[in-house]
């Protein structure tokens, strides 16, 4: 009997640091000169809603399949308590030719507090890579009644993000929530197709002198997320998790025109179009629902699956809100 237990309590010992060590556990941290790569990839379905946006472009109600979807997050460890990061990710919809960045981040995380008891506090902070890639799209309609259509993900500005993470760890059950803020800084890093804007049914803006493509000044804006996670170490090789996650998207507004305009009549006009746009009242906010189940390969190597489904909710002239949205994929976790 002693030997059974004196083996139990080894086991436990040789057990618990791969559990802890487990890339899909939301409190994973390397270890000091650890680095770890998450590639992933997936497939997004779409059904867009009825905001004015999707109506005006006769694009309400319409399926958008496949999106693809691919991201990169890359982490080493500095010290067992602190570690720098960053991830990439790249998203194409071929039904409504956008393609691009979607998600980009630079920064590091200190561990301020790790219990005895598996308590842990992180702080950390991304710089935001929106400004890598031009924001690119298209105003089409008239000035009263136009949509703009994004070409690309980028919001084209700069930022930071601020958050913090608490969590603590029960045997094989973690549980952890954090938020976090975003900053961005407005600047003219964008390129907008504006060849196919009306003031009359026979007269685009370009022929009172408006360049067929200008840079708009943008409004710097604040933007919030928060979640909570689950995670639970089934054995050595099997482990999911569940989490829950909400994105707000702030109202992109225009500044000014930092195109140079070289006729009066097309100042004017650009005047008007600013005053138009000052609000694009294209907020969203994503509620946004993980399943994972991973399957430890080897010490180094992990494959996990996971399930996305967002609800969201967005203002009249969004086009990123929809009516259903989910996403699978796979990802593919190393540790050298």
């Amino acid at each position: 009997m002693k030997k059974t237990l004196s083996l139990a309590a080894v086991m436990t010992v040789i057990s618990a640091p791969a559990f802890a060590a487990n890339m899909e556990n939301p409190l994973y941290m390397p270890h000091s000169r650890e680095v770890y790569s998450k590639t992933t990839g997936g497939v997004m379905y779409k059904i867009t809603d009825a905001t004015l946006h999707q109506r005006l472009r006769d694009h309400d109600g319409e399926v958008e399949f496949p999106v693809w979807r691919a991201s990169e997050e890359i982490g080493v460890g500095v010290t067992d308590r602190w570690m720098v990061h960053g991830v990439i990710g790249y998203t194409y919809d071929g039904d409504i030719d956008r393609q691009g960045f979607h998600l980009g981040r630079l920064g590091t995380t200190y561990r301020v507090i790790q219990t005895s008891d598996d308590i842990v506090w992180d702080l950390y902070g991304d710089l935001h890579m929106g400004g890598i890639q031009k924001m690119k799209g298209a105003y089409q309609g008239t000035a009263t009644a136009g949509t703009f259509d994004y070409r690309n993900y980028s919001n084209g500005r700069w930022g930071v993000h601020v958050g913090s993470k608490v969590g603590k760890t029960w045997s094989r059950l973690t549980a952890s929530v954090f938020a976090e803020v975003l900053k961005t800084w407005g600047n003219d890093n964008n390129e907008i197709n504006v060849s196919e804007l009306m003031l009359a049914p026979s007269m685009p803006v370009t022929a009172v002198g408006v360049p067929s493509k200008i840079s708009a000044e943008l409004k710097s804006t604040w933007e919030i997320n928060a979640g909570a996670n689950l995670f639970y170490q089934i054995d050595d090789r099997w482990s999911g998790g569940f989490g829950f996650r909400y994105n707000h998207h702030a109202d992109n507004g225009v500044k000014s025109i930092s195109t140079e305009i070289p006729t009066a009549m097309g100042r004017t006009v650009a005047a008007a179009f600013v005053d138009k746009l000052a609000n694009m009242k294209d907020e969203f906010n994503e509620y946004i629902s993980t399943i994972t189940i991973a399957r430890q390969m080897t010490d180094c190597l992990q494959l996990a699956w996971y399930l996305d489904y967002t609800f969201d909710d967005g203002h009249e002239k969004s086009s990123n809100s929809t009516n259903f949205k989910a996403e699978t994929g796979l990802r593919l976790n190393l540790r050298f």
